[in-house]
């Protein structure tokens, strides 16, 4: 016989007291990888941490495997929410500040540890969850696709938008995962993302003319950190 997929989950919970329960699993569990990492973070332990029989854990998932997927099922319909509001509440800022209120809400999803953060994009793989992560990461460059094309007028023209989109999504999301996480101890957080709003402004703002200003000089919103939202 095949080996069981540990990945997935088994009954969906239809009651009050069953959603409770598979609350508590899943808030266990997120202390638990906060706390001692994937490699620790068995169904016993989860359990325990849980104050419920291991039994009551397999009813819902397969393994530790399901229950560190259906986590990141939800952190990433929680950045991509953070990333909507963002884009949203940023829609007439300059767009320095916008591009660095969207960078916050992915490096800093709402409610979610630093430590948990890593482990799960560390996981994504193990967990069989790669497309829905990228299903969920490609809605959220839609939005951002949309904040761009409202605000044509002020960015310049791109020779092939599609390439340049498919791009930056990429470059954003491996640049926001490292400073995040892989970032070295003398860089900050905030410097990293400053750098990388700086670095994606010039390549959507229109290129100064010869012997114009310097971009840094038109843009009186640095440092960018000064404004994110609801810091």
């Amino acid at each position: 016989m095949p080996p069981r997929d540990r990945t997935k989950r088994r009954v969906a919970p239809r009651q009050e007291r069953a959603r409770a329960s598979v609350e508590a699993i899943l808030t266990a569990a997120e202390m638990v990888l906060r706390d001692e990492g994937f490699a620790r973070a068995t169904t016993n332990r989860i359990a325990a941490r849980a104050g419920v029989n291991v039994a009551l854990v397999y009813r819902y998932f397969a393994g530790k495997e399901a229950i560190v997927g259906a986590l990141i099922e939800r952190v990433a319909n929680t950045t991509y929410d953070a990333v909507r509001r963002a884009l949203a509440e940023n829609a007439l800022e300059p767009l320095p500040v916008a591009l660095r209120a969207m960078f916050d809400a992915l490096v800093h999803p709402p409610g979610i540890h630093p430590a948990l953060h890593r482990e799960l994009v560390e996981h994504v793989d193990v967990t069989k969850r790669r497309q829905l992560v990228h299903d969920v990461s490609g809605r959220a460059m839609a939005l951002f696709a949309s904040f761009l094309e409202e605000r044509s007028a002020e960015l310049r023209a791109l020779p092939d938008s599609e390439a340049a989109m498919f791009v930056l999504q990429h470059a954003i999301e491996a640049s926001t995962h490292a400073a995040a996480f892989y970032r070295p101890g003398s860089l900050s957080v905030d410097r990293a993302l400053d750098a990388l709003t700086e670095l994606v402004a010039r390549g959507l703002l229109p290129l100064p003319e010869p012997g114009g200003r310097e971009f840094a000089a038109t843009n009186a919103s640095l440092p960018y950190a000064n404004h994110r939202v609801g810091r």
